[in-house]
């Protein structure tokens, strides 16, 4: 396909049509984005970056000064009548930007596919890929999430595919005064937006490719480098994995993954090329085994038996690898035996020879390396790669704007590295241009000139700090060592992001796969409204569309495959999320992620999304090119066909809208509301984490909501910073001194147990407070979190609603019953939780159960006192605020069965509302057994497992009670049922065959009846 540049071509005239289709798309984003917006604040960190907005405040590290400025800003202006919707319109207004970009891109490069890109039916689809990638990305599922909350990642992906369509405007105008506008504008948006997320930073790798790599450069190069940035990730992979965690045939199967996707592009495969795929194939005889065993785990109830096994560990697997050795080696000496002979064949025959040595290359050079500290070994390796690149590539680089980049992305590995990264790049630029008379170096300058400007917004950092604003995380003003490591956010560790990826914190197949809270695959399989097997529509598209791209204009699809990669494996291996099997006994570190973190692939579902508009392109023109020699009816109808993939974008609109609709979402407000409500007068407020903290701070700061209350965050608690400013700023009763808080150590108590900062704050707290000012605890504060002088601090806890009062008067199970009472019928605010059209995930499910610990408790003080009525009333009017609360169904259970009221008992449990109504019945029939009603207990049992199937622990309290009452045939057909729906149970496998063997010597010896 001939190459087109823009520059010099008739579209650079204003197509109107574009220009409509752009507006569409941002004006149908930006509605649904509005429609679906939180009309307040939300959970997590929506509510300090709401009330950090509003007063100038320093967030968390690394700050995101931009996005605190800009959001100033917004809530300035009333677009809202809300502040924190204010701060919404930003990410909706954004994230409508990053849609209309993302189909400016797309458009852009489908465009370089067509010789002639004006003719009319190659407008169609350039206008249709487009059109349904730009809705693939606006529609996809976390992107839209963070797209109606007061969240950075709206801002930083705008800023992102900015970015990204003003590098392929300087593709187009390589060499021209308004190309290298271009480059400029895009690395000082790239610098700048660091002051948003560190994520958007990410493409510049990719993206610096094209201002690196001369005009000249040509489709080989650019595999070169596409090659460089894969061993990278795949040197990361192995070198962090420990040892024997990465078997041989998954490095065969990475190799064949990229030869097939080069073999692709031959326009014909040689019988060279069949032989090396044919002992590819053989290389991964193991994999097979594994492959088969867990899609029948997936698919049935067993994986493979362990004869079937057992056949895996045949060495076939090396016979091929060796294979692949021998052949590879074979084809160099026949490819250098007759060098000089021109054609494809030779050529070919050096690629296939190199893609058969590359396994076992890999394989050696990891087991190698893995002798040494990994990352030490990954930086060594980085700088080998480095230089056989550019020793290949070297009449190709344009070597000012290389080392102009490589000054300003060393800011991805720390404050000072990027400074002296800025110091070397500078002196390099300079001596290029006056001792090599390089063109470009003025250029170059003005790069590290501007990234220096845009890096500036953090300025802001420091110098409000020291004004000490209420909200004033790290106190970076207080050292220029401590400024720095705020940037680098120490706060969360002193061990740097880079090196801590190379220890694993959890299994391989968590991070990567479906895992809860942080699986990458968990998340993606999600994103584009076709779930469950249908979702392999969109993952084919999207592949197609990258290897359509890469087939079509290697320049333009290997950069983009690399910032898909980057931003979907690069993430998974880079963020290293835990998944709680790798917990540390003593420490805590490295338990299972708080919450999702699909925000963090936000980058690489965008990207994906843009791929599968050109894989709707691709597949359009595959299509027209099949029957271009039909007749023109025919023709004009499949085309016709096609063009209606125009409504895939419907799908992620229709499916993710339910879960992205924030617009009646009032619960983290109201949470917050809830929290303070019950607290006295100038109390000081202990909490746990961010949910009874962040929108707390918000409701304070933001609405003027009780600002008597001094909040005290336990896990802010473990650093010297914030207990100097709880002393010196919020007025909180602690006694040390400067020297004495930076002398504070956890220790390890006669007990084993740690003793946190967090822990010796409230001991100091209580003591210099000697009753003065009230104390609550915050419900959500887990007990081991609760303690005073090394003890629990539960007997002289209180509860009064959603808090804890502290009193030096010990009890049992002490709460304020009137109070809470008041709390709870008058006070309490319930917006949305009974209504089942307002989605809830995870975390606002798991914050909002906590109303139900106070009504638990109002309910059990009136079961204490002997009113079981008035105790079901209680829990009864609890259920109309918690409709779906299990813990409250369980209780009110429980009441009714240690009544005796199983008419009633029935029917609350059939009315119930909550997923888990096998338990209920259980503990019904736990009940009835308790009180010797076996009957009622039978009855129960059997309607538990006719209902419920599957549920373990209800057939395997039948089974045990049909034993020893000796009800035989009864015993058999359950355990019969239970193998038909789950064959692989070997332990009931083995009961029914006892039972059949037991009948057979009763039948022989005549006995039984």
């Amino acid at each position: 396909m001939n190459s087109i540049n823009f520059a010099d071509n008739d579209i650079v005239k204003f197509d109107r049509i574009n220009a409509i289709i752009a507006s569409s798309v941002f004006a149908v984003s930006f509605v649904v984005y509005y429609l679906t917006m939180a009309p307040t604040f939300s959970f997590w960190d929506c509510g300090e970056f709401v009330a950090c907005s509003y007063i100038l405040g320093i967030p968390h590290p690394p700050g995101s000064p931009l996005y605190i400025l800009v959001g100033r800003i917004f809530t300035i202006f009333p677009l809202a009548a809300d502040i924190a919707a204010r701060i919404n319109l930003l990410s909706v207004l954004t994230s409508a930007f990053t849609a209309t970009f993302a189909y400016l891109t797309i458009v852009r490069l489908i465009r370089f596919w067509f010789d002639n890109p004006t003719d009319r039916y190659n407008r169609i689809i350039t206008y249709v890929g487009g059109f349904t990638g730009a809705l693939f990305v606006a529609f996809s599922s976390t992107n839209w999430a963070n797209s109606v909350e007061a969240e950075v990642y709206a801002p930083a992906m705008a800023l992102m595919l900015a970015i990204y369509w003003l590098t392929l405007k300087y593709f187009d105008r390589q060499g021209t005064i308004s190309g290298s506008r271009a480059m400029l504008l895009a690395l000082f948006l790239a610098v700048l937006g660091i002051g948003i997320h560190l994520t958007l930073f990410a493409i510049v790798p990719a993206l610096g490719l094209y201002f690196i790599l001369r005009k000249k450069a040509t489709d080989r190069h650019w595999m070169l480098v596409s090659v460089f940035f894969l061993l990278e990730l795949y040197f990361i992979f192995r070198l962090s994995s420990q040892p024997d965690e990465v078997p041989f045939y998954l490095t065969v199967l990475i190799v064949l993954i990229i030869f097939l996707f080069h073999l692709l592009q031959f326009k014909k495969a040689s019988r060279t090329a069949a032989v090396s795929l044919g002992l590819f194939l053989v290389a991964l005889y193991p994999f097979y085994f594994v492959l088969l065993d867990n899609l029948m785990k997936r698919f049935g109830d067993k994986g493979l038996s362990p004869s079937v096994k057992s056949l895996g560990d045949i060495q076939i697997g090396w016979i091929g690898l060796v294979g692949l050795v021998i052949w590879g080696v074979y084809l160099l000496i026949r490819h250098y035996g007759r060098k000089g002979k021109s054609g494809t064949e030779p050529k070919q025959e050096y690629i296939i020879a190199i893609y058969s040595l590359a396994p076992i290359v890999l394989i050696g050079l990891g087991e190698f390396f893995n002798a040494f500290d990994p990352y030490s070994a990954f930086k060594v390796l980085t700088v080998i790669l480095l230089a056989i690149l550019f020793g290949f590539m070297r009449r190709y680089i344009n070597w000012p704007i290389a080392a102009a980049l490589g000054g300003i992305s060393m800011i991805m590995l720390g404050f000072w590295r990027f400074v002296y990264g800025l110091g070397f790049g500078t002196v390099a630029v300079i001596l290029m241009g006056f001792y090599l008379k390089e063109k470009s170096w003025k250029t170059a300058l003005a790069i590290i000139l501007l990234a220096v400007i845009g890096y500036s917004v953090h300025g802001y950092i420091p110098i409000r700090s020291a004004l000490n604003p209420t909200i004033d995380e790290s106190n970076p003003s207080e050292s220029f060592s401590a400024m720095v490591g705020y940037l680098e956010r120490k706060q969360y560790g002193a061990e740097s992001m880079s090196s801590r990826m190379f220890k694993r914190r959890g299994e391989w197949e968590n991070q990567f796969g479906d895992y809860r809270r942080m699986g990458f695959w968990r998340f993606f399989k999600e994103q584009y409204g076709f779930n469950g097997s249908l979702f392999f529509i969109t993952f084919i598209l999207g592949l197609f569309g990258i290897w359509e791209m890469i087939r079509r204009k290697p320049a333009l699809g290997l950069p983009f495959l690399i910032m898909v990669l980057i931003c979907t494996v690069g993430i998974v291996l880079y963020m290293n999320f835990a998944d709680g099997t790798r917990q540390h006994p003593l420490t805590g570190h490295d338990y299972l992620e708080v919450r999702n973190r699909d925000y963090f692939y936000t980058a690489g579902f965008i990207f994906f999304g843009m791929a599968i508009g050109l894989g709707i392109a691709g597949l359009m023109v595959l299509l027209r090119d099949s029957f271009k020699n039909s007749s023109p009816t025919i023709r004009r109808s499949v085309f016709g066909l096609s063009s209606l993939l125009v409504l895939m974008p419907l799908a992620p609109l229709s499916t993710n809208y339910f879960i992205n609709d924030r617009s009646r979402n009032y619960m983290p407000y109201d949470y917050a509301h809830n929290l303070l409500k019950p607290c006295e007068k100038d109390a000081i407020f202990i909490t746990n984490g961010d949910n009874d903290t962040f929108p707390v701070w918000c409701l304070q700061e933001v609405y003027g909501i009780r600002k008597d209350v001094k909040t005290v965050n336990l896990s802010l608690a473990n650093a010297p910073w914030y207990i100097k400013q709880l002393r010196e700023h919020h007025g909180v009763p602690i006694g040390w001194s400067d020297a004495e808080v930076d002398r504070l150590r956890p220790y390890q108590t006669k007990e084993g147990k740690v003793y946190r900062l967090q822990d010796q704050v409230i001991d100091e707290i209580i003591t210099q407070n000697k009753n003065r000012r009230p104390i609550h605890i915050s419900v959500t504060t887990p007990s081991g979190n609760r303690i005073f002088m090394g003890k629990p601090l539960d007997s002289n806890l209180v509860l009064e609603g959603m808090v804890y009062r502290y009193t030096p008067d010990k009890g049992f199970n002490q709460i304020d019953y009137e109070k809470s009472l008041r709390m709870y019928e008058e006070e309490y605010q319930y917006r949305g939780i009974a209504d089942s059209t307002v989605y809830k995930d995870e975390a606002t499910r798991r914050i909002v159960n906590n109303y139900s610990q106070g009504i638990l408790w109002l309910a059990d003080t009136l079961r204490r006192a002997g009113d079981f009525v008035g105790a079901f009333e209680r829990i009864k009017k609890g259920l109309k605020v918690l409709p779906e609360s299990h813990d409250l169904y369980g209780y009110g259970a429980q009441l009714l069965a240690d009544q005796g009221r199983f008419d009633t008992l029935e029917m609350f449990v059939e009315q119930a509302k909550t997923d888990r109504k096998a338990e209920l019945y259980m503990q019904w029939g736990y009940s009835a057994k308790y009180r010797n009603n076996m009957d009622e207990a039978v009855r129960v049992f059997e309607k538990v497992f006719n209902r419920y199937p599957d549920y373990q622990e209800g057939f395997r309290t039948l089974a045990a009670i049909y034993y020893r009452q000796k009800k035989i045939v009864k015993l058999k057909e359950i355990l019969s049922i239970w193998l038909t729906n789950h064959p692989g149970d070997n332990e009931v496998k083995q009961a029914l065959a006892d039972i059949q063997k037991f009948e057979t010597q009763i039948d022989t010896s005549g006995g039984g009846n």
